[in-house]
C-alpha cells in the first residue's frame, strides 16, 4: 500500500475508531457511572424512607389504641418501643431503628442501650457532628428528611463508617424515629461496576486493535489485487472496444450504470459525437429506464428486445427496438445495447395491434345485456297539452314522455322537442302532444346486447328505444346516452345490475364478477384508494339491495331506522377478504310498541346477515352484526352504549368501542346516524382517561422486523416467512382514529383522517406523506396477493409471502415498518400527560 493510501486509511479509519473507543471510555466514567451511582443512592434513600414509614405507622397504631381508651398513652408508648426495638432488616438482619425525642433525648437504641434516657444535645460523631441535634432541626423544618454522619458498623462499635439516615417526626408524642444505610455498601457496588467496566473496555479495545490489524492487512492484499485487475481490465476494455468499433450496427456498451464505449454507427444514428455519448446516462438517450431493461433481462435470461424511442441530438425521437445482451466484463455484468430503427411498416403493425386490443376490450363490454339499463315508461294521452307534458316531464324528472292511446305507444316527446317544435316556432303550448311527437317509436327486445342496441341506434338515428318482453309487451325504454356511458363505466354497470336484482341468486352471480374487476385494476396499477372505493361502492349497493329485498319480505318498517356498517366497510377500506360488521339503529318508540318493533328489526337483521353470508361476506366471528339483538337497538340504547364505553376506565371498553367509532350509515335515516355520531364526538373529546386507554392500545404494536433487521414473519418458529398486512396496517388505522376523535373530526376513512390531521396542523407534512405512502404500499401488496390467491382458486387472506417479494420490495417494506414503528413513540409522547 502506498504512503498516501496508508495515510488516507489511517485518517479515515484508524483515528475515528480510536476516538470512538476513547469517547466510549469517557462516557462510561463521566456519564454512565455517575448516573448509576446516583440511581443507587436514590434507590437506597427510597428504601429507608419506606421502611421508616412502616415503623412510624406502629406509633400511629398505638396512638389510635390510646384514643380509643384501650391503653394509656404511657402503655401505648412502651408497647410501641418494644415493637420497634425488635425490628431488624438487611441481609444479616442487623439493620435497626432508633427513637429520640425533640429535646433531644434517646428513647430507644437496640445496640447502644447505655444512651437510653441520656441528653443528646452534646452527642457528637467521630467528626464532631451533633447528629441528633441536626435530626431535630430536619424534622422541625419539614417533619422528615435525611442526615449524614459517622456511626459504628451495625453492632461492631470498633468500626466507624459513613452513614445516611432518614428521620421522621411523630408529632403526637414529639418523637423522632430513624434508620439508615451504610455508604460503604454503595461505594462497594460502584467499585465492582468500575472494575467490570474496565475489563470490558480493555476487551473491546483489544478486539478493535485486532480488527484494525486485520483490516490493514486485507487492504494491502486488496490493493495488490486491484492493481492486477486494473491491468486485466485495461486489456479487457481494449478487446470490447475493438468489438464495438468493428460492429456494422450502432452499438454502445453499458457498465455500472455508465456508458463506457460507443461506435461511430451509433453516433451517426443519434447525432451525438462519441465523447458526448459517454458523458450521458442511458435515460438521456432512450425513453425507457434501466430498471425496465433489467426486468426484461431477468425474464429473458441474458438477452432481450425492447421497443423504445431514441432521443436524438436534433430533438427528433426515433422509434427503435434495442437488443440488449449481457456479457461478462472482467467479472462484472456488462451490457451491449444495439438499437435498430423501426420501419414505418412495423409501426403500423404495432398501432394495428394496439387498436385491435382496444376493440377487443370494448367488445367484451358491449356483449353485456341491456336489461340493467332499462328505464320506466312514463306516458300521456295524445290529447294532453304540451304545457301539461312539460309539467309532467319536470315533475317526474325525466327527459322522455311517451304518447300512449289504448295501450298502444304512438310516439315519444323529449324536452328538446318542446324547445325546438313549440317554443322556437312560437306555437301555442296548449296544442295536443300528438302534434309534436316523434313517431313511430322504435323497439328492441329487452334481452338484446349492448352492441346490438348500439347498432340499432345508429341504424334508426333515434335517441331512445322501447324495449319488448318475450311476449311483445312494453317493458320500458333505453337511451343512446345510457349505451355510450356504459362503454366507459364498468362499475356503474355492475351497480345498475345490483339495483334491479330480484333474488339473492342474481346478486351472487353479480358478486362473482367483483374479483375479476379488482384483479384487472390491480394489474393495471390503479391506486389503492380507487380500488377500495370501488369494492366499497359495490358492497354498499349489494347491501342496500338486500335490505330492500328484506323489507319486501318482512314488510315496511314500523318506524325510521338506519343500517350502519363498521370496521373496514365503515372506513371505505374493504379488500377481497372481508367479513360482516354491521348494525341497526331505529328511532325510540313508546314502551308498549317496543317489543313488536324489536321483533320486526331482528327478523330484518337475520335476513340481511344470512343473505350477506350467502354472497361471501362471512359472519362476523365476534357477532357484531344486525342479526345480533345486542347490535339491533333503538337510538337511546346506542347512546347509552357509547356513554358507558367512553366513561369506562378499563381497556376492554376501548377494544369493544373502537370498531363503532368507524360507523357509517348506508341505508335509511341519516338523522339517526348523524345525531349519534355528533353525540359520540362531543362526548369523547373531554374523556382523557378513555383517550389515554385508546393510546395505550396503539402503543402495543410489535414490528415484524427482527433484531438483525430481517423480516421475521408472523411465526418466528416457522420457515414460512409470511406477514399479516392487516396487523401492520392496524397501528396506522388506530393512530388516525385516535387523533381524529381527540380533535373531534368526523372522517372515517384512514387516508382522509390523516389528511385532515395534516391540514389542521396536528401532524407534520413529512409524517402525513410517509403514513399515506406506507398505507397505500401495504394495501397494494394486500390486493396483489389476494388477487393471486383468487386466481389460484384459494380463499384470499391478509398474508403476504416475503419470499415472493423482490429485494427492492423487501427494502421498501422495511422502510414502511420503520415509519409504522414511529407511531407508538409519538402517541406515547402526546398522551403521556392524559
Amino acid at each position: 500500500m502506498s504512503n498516501n493510501k496508508f495515510q488516507n486509511f489511517f485518517v479515515s479509519i484508524v483515528v475515528p475508531t480510536f476516538l470512538t473507543v476513547i469517547l466510549f471510555v469517557i462516557s462510561l466514567y463521566f456519564i454512565f457511572i455517575p448516573a448509576y451511582e446516583s440511581a443507587i443512592m436514590n434507590k437506597k434513600k427510597e428504601m429507608i424512607s419506606e421502611l421508616t414509614n412502616t415503623a412510624w405507622s406502629l406509633f400511629e397504631e398505638y396512638e389510635n389504641e390510646y384514643k380509643k381508651s384501650n391503653l394509656s398513652r404511657e402503655e401505648a408508648q412502651i408497647q410501641a418501643i418494644a415493637r420497634v426495638s425488635e425490628i431488624r432488616y438487611g441481609n444479616e438482619r442487623k439493620d435497626y431503628f432508633w427513637i429520640i425525642n425533640q429535646e433531644p433525648k434517646m428513647i430507644m437504641h437496640p445496640y447502644l442501650p447505655e444512651l437510653v434516657g441520656s441528653d443528646l444535645n452534646d452527642y457528637k460523631d467521630a467528626n464532631g457532628k451533633k447528629l441528633f441535634v441536626e435530626a431535630t432541626k430536619v424534622v422541625e423544618d419539614d417533619s422528615n428528611g435525611f442526615i449524614n454522619y459517622m456511626w459504628q458498623w451495625k453492632d461492631d462499635a470498633s468500626q466507624i463508617v459513613p452513614k445516611l439516615s432518614y428521620v421522621k417526626e411523630f408529632e403526637p408524642w414529639d418523637w423522632i424515629i430513624g434508620t439508615g444505610i451504610y455508604l460503604d455498601d454503595v461505594e462497594a457496588e460502584i467499585k465492582t461496576l468500575k472494575s467490570r467496566l474496565l475489563r470490558i473496555s480493555l476487551l473491546i479495545s483489544s478486539i478493535i486493535t485486532l480488527i484494525l490489524l486485520f483490516v490493514i492487512r486485507q487492504s494491502h492484499l486488496i490493493e495488490r489485487k486491484r492493481m492486477r485487475l486494473t491491468d486485466e481490465l485495461r486489456l479487457s476494455q481494449q478487446k470490447y472496444k475493438t468489438l464495438v468499433d468493428a460492429s456494422t450496427e450502432g452499438t454502445i456498451m453499458f457498465l455500472q450504470k455508465r456508458i463506457i464505449f460507443c461506435n461511430s454507427k451509433f453516433s451517426d444514428l443519434s447525432g451525438y459525437d462519441t465523447y458526448d455519448i459517454q458523458q450521458k446516462n442511458l435515460s438521456d438517450l432512450f425513453t425507457i429506464n434501466w430498471e425496465d431493461i433489467k426486468t426484461s433481462l431477468i425474464n429473458n435470461k441474458v438477452s432481450a428486445s425492447i421497443e423504445t424511442d431514441l432521443l436524438c441530438s436534433n430533438g427528433v425521437r426515433k422509434n427503435v427496438v434495442i437488443a440488449v445482451s449481457q456479457v461478462n466484463y472482467n467479472n462484472q455484468d456488462g451490457y451491449i445495447i444495439i438499437p435498430k430503427e423501426v420501419s414505418q411498416k412495423v409501426r403500423l403493425e404495432k398501432e394495428a395491434e394496439k387498436l385491435a386490443s382496444e376493440l377487443q376490450t370494448s367488445l367484451l363490454l358491449m356483449k353485456q345485456p341491456i336489461k340493467p339499463l332499462i328505464r320506466e315508461l312514463i306516458s300521456c294521452s295524445p290529447n294532453t297539452s304540451v304545457k301539461e307534458v312539460a309539467h309532467l316531464i319536470t315533475k317526474k324528472k325525466c327527459h322522455y314522455m311517451f304518447v300512449k292511446d289504448k295501450g298502444y305507444l304512438m310516439g315519444v316527446i323529449t324536452d328538446s322537442d318542446i324547445r325546438k317544435r313549440v317554443l322556437a316556432k312560437d306555437k301555442s303550448i296548449n296544442i295536443p302532444a300528438a302534434q309534436i311527437m316523434t313517431a313511430p317509436i322504435v323497439t328492441i327486445p329487452e334481452n338484446a346486447l349492448l352492441y346490438e342496441t348500439h347498432l340499432q341506434f345508429n341504424r334508426e338515428e333515434v335517441t331512445s328505444l322501447v324495449t319488448l318482453s318475450d311476449e311483445n309487451e312494453f317493458t320500458g325504454f333505453i337511451t343512446y346516452h345510457d349505451v355510450t356511458s356504459m362503454q366507459q363505466n364498468t362499475v356503474g354497470y355492475l351497480i345498475k345490475e345490483i339495483a334491479i336484482a330480484e333474488t339473492n341468486e342474481e346478486l351472487i352471480d353479480i358478486h362473482k364478477k367483483v374479483p375479476v374487476l379488482v384483479n384487472a385494476l390491480v394489474q393495471s396499477g390503479d391506486n389503492t384508494a380507487n380500488i377500495t372505493r370501488i369494492i366499497t361502492s359495490i358492497t354498499d349497493a349489494i347491501t342496500k339491495r338486500i335490505i330492500e329485498l328484506g323489507i319486501e319480505r318482512v314488510g315496511e318498517a314500523p318506524c325510521a331506522f338506519a343500517f350502519i356498517v363498521l370496521g373496514s366497510e365503515g372506513r371505505m377500506e374493504q379488500s377481497l377478504k372481508t367479513d360482516q360488521d354491521n348494525a341497526i339503529i331505529f328511532e325510540d318508540v313508546p314502551d308498549e310498541l317496543l317489543p313488536n318493533v324489536k321483533i320486526y328489526f331482528e327478523e330484518l337483521g337475520d335476513f340481511i346477515s344470512d343473505s350477506l353470508n350467502n354472497l361471501g361476506y362471512n359472519y362476523c366471528t365476534g357477532g357484531i352484526m344486525a342479526s345480533n339483538p345486542k347490535w339491533n337497538q333503538p337510538w337511546s340504547v346506542w347512546k347509552n352504549y357509547f356513554e358507558k364505553w367512553i366513561n369506562s376506565n378499563d381497556i376492554e371498553s376501548v377494544v369493544e368501542a373502537s370498531i363503532f367509532f368507524d360507523l357509517r350509515g348506508i341505508y335509511g335515516s341519516h338523522e339517526l346516524v348523524d345525531s349519534l355520531k355528533s353525540y359520540m364526538l362531543d362526548e369523547v373529546r373531554n374523556k382523557k382517561q378513555f383517550l389515554f386507554n385508546m393510546a395505550q392500545s396503539v402503543s402495543n404494536y410489535k414490528s415484524p422486523v427482527g433484531v438483525f433487521g430481517n423480516i421475521v414473519g408472523n411465526n418466528l418458529s416457522s420457515n414460512n416467512k409470511s406477514i399479516d398486512v392487516k396487523m401492520i396496517l392496524m397501528p396506522v388505522i388506530k393512530f388516525s382514529r385516535l387523533y381524529t376523535l381527540t380533535y373531534g373530526f368526523d372522517e372515517t376513512n384512514t387516508l382522509a383522517r390523516i389528511k385532515r390531521l395534516y391540514e389542521e396542523e396536528h401532524i407534520p407534512k413529512i409524517m402525513y406523506e410517509e403514513l399515506s405512502l406506507s398505507y397505500n404500499y401495504l394495501m397494494q401488496l394486500r390486493f396483489r396477493f389476494q388477487a393471486a390467491d383468487q386466481l389460484k382458486g384459494s380463499e384470499p387472506n391478509n398474508n403476504i409471502d416475503i419470499e415472493e417479494l423482490t429485494q427492492i420490495e423487501v427494502g421498501t417494506l422495511k422502510k414502511v415498518f420503520s415509519e409504522v414503528n414511529s407511531i407508538p413513540s409519538k402517541v406515547n409522547a402526546d398522551y403521556k400527560s392524559f
